[in-house]
């Protein structure tokens, strides 16, 4: 059944939606609910929602400049949002004689978003407001293997937490899992942890029916960008990010825009060939850093194969092979030791050769086990110094930081929810087509 888009305005307020005649899943999703009525953004409500996220708290003379409007033509989408409990408005000193400006910061207690991602054995859920903060994480033991369709408890717990909001206001809902999907169409093509494609559009589907409201997927390598991208207060409004994975699954963020290709794109860090080896890769050309960094090519190596010649076995026995290996690693097994700092090495240089090409702020680094994770970071710190006696003139502001995420264990989980709201704007302002309006409306973007 089509509903009728309601006509462009600053706001929209109405009697209460009757279920029977307006579902939950046909409604805007960049809709807030009350108890007694329904606010819509317009593209300026957004643009300021996201430019609060980048800068925090703002005076409205700055939001004002930014989105190229009069302090006249600003105050009227600011009350709407503050109305809306989106946006608190305040008193900003300053220094000097004349009347104070009036800041402006996003609310913590409305327009939350809840991240769900599917991992081997387990489902973690994250809710996060718009401010970025984390305010309810929860895991659950889960296993999608053998085709299962009873995913009743994964959505009981989800609802409970949406349950748990304040007016229970669910702004919008992100999904990551390891995978393959099209980025423009959503569509599943292959996934990890799910026992199939077809499952996990089914889990997907569900999930967005019993939240009521629709479910953005984003690759788990994303998620912990995005979530460094909102949650370290170290970084700059528009970051240059690098994220590494233990097999090596990667993701690239410049100038705060998550760089996404075809669906092989993630895995073309694995390709590039490291200098002085010839170690075979099934599927790379010889010394491609995924035959001696990726932790699938100890364990092929210690089965005396070369990676991803070995006949194929289940996900269980994965990792369980996994967990042997760190295991051996923990007792000192020497040949175990000698393949991770091989690994370790081979991903340094290129990550450096890598970072001379672009300038990025960070490196984040994510998975393995707590001592192997701090030997990489260690090693691609020590390889990214070279570069400082290796060139004439000084470059240390271009060496990038390297680190673990922000957040931790909770990062893939907010990150999810991050890009959920990321999502559901931009899908807002790209249909009002503010991206194709003058060069000073895109410039108040950035």
């Amino acid at each position: 059944m089509e509903v009728a888009t309601p006509p462009p305005c600053d706001t929209i307020f109405g009697k209460p939606i009757s279920p029977q005649h307006t579902p939950r899943e046909a409604i805007p999703p960049t809709a807030v609910y009350e108890e007694d009525a329904v606010f819509v953004m317009n593209d300026t409500q957004s643009l300021i929602i996201q430019l609060l996220r980048k800068h925090g708290s703002m005076t409205r003379d700055q939001l004002s400049r930014r989105l190229g409007l009069s302090p006249m033509g600003t105050s009227k989408p600011l009350s709407a949002l503050s109305r809306a409990g989106m946006v608190t408005l305040g008193q900003k000193a300053q220094a000097g004689p004349g009347r104070p400006s009036k800041s402006v910061e996003l609310s913590t207690d409305r327009c939350f978003a809840l991240g769900i991602t599917v991992k081997h054995l387990e489902v973690e859920l994250a809710i996060v407001n718009l401010q970025s903060q984390v305010i309810d994480f929860q895991r659950l033991p889960f296993s999608f293997a053998g085709g299962i369709t009873d995913f009743s408890p994964i959505y009981s717990l989800a609802q409970r937490m949406v349950k748990a909001l304040p007016r229970r206001h669910l702004f919008a809902a992100g999904l990551s899992f390891s995978g393959d999907f099209e980025f423009d169409t959503e569509h599943i093509l292959t996934t990890n942890d799910f026992s199939s494609p077809g499952q996990a559009d089914q889990f997907r589907r569900q999930l967005a029916k019993k939240l009521g409201t629709a479910v953005t997927l984003i690759h788990d390598t994303e998620a912990w960008l995005l979530a460094e991208r909102w949650c370290n207060p170290n970084l700059p409004p528009n970051p240059t990010l690098l994220h590494v994975g233990d097999r090596l699954g990667f993701s690239l963020m410049i100038d705060g825009h998550l760089c996404r290709g075809t669906p092989h794109w993630s895995r073309w860090l694995g390709r590039i060939q490291v200098p002085f080896s010839q170690e075979k890769a099934s599927g790379f050309l010889p010394g491609a850093l995924a035959g001696t960094a990726d932790v699938f090519s100890w364990i092929d190596r210690l089965h005396h194969y070369h990676y991803g010649e070995r006949p194929h076995i289940t996900p269980d026995e994965e990792r369980r092979e996994v967990t042997q290996l760190y295991q051996r690693w923990k007792e000192g097994d020497s040949t175990v030791q000698k393949l991770v700092q091989e690994g370790a090495r081979d991903l340094a240089v290129v990550i450096r050769n890598v970072c001379l090409l672009l300038p990025f702020q960070r490196v984040i680094c994510t998975g393995w086990i707590p001592e192997i994770r701090a030997l990489m970071i260690e090693e691609i710190r020590r390889t990214l110094q070279e570069i400082q006696t290796a060139h004439r003139f000084p470059v240390a502001d271009s060496i990038p930081i390297v680190s673990e995420s922000a957040l931790g264990e909770q990062t893939e989980a907010a990150g999810s929810a991050l890009w959920a709201i990321d999502r559901t704007l931009e899908l807002k302002m790209s249909r009002r087509g503010w991206k194709n309006s003058s060069p000073k409306s895109r410039a108040s973007a950035e």
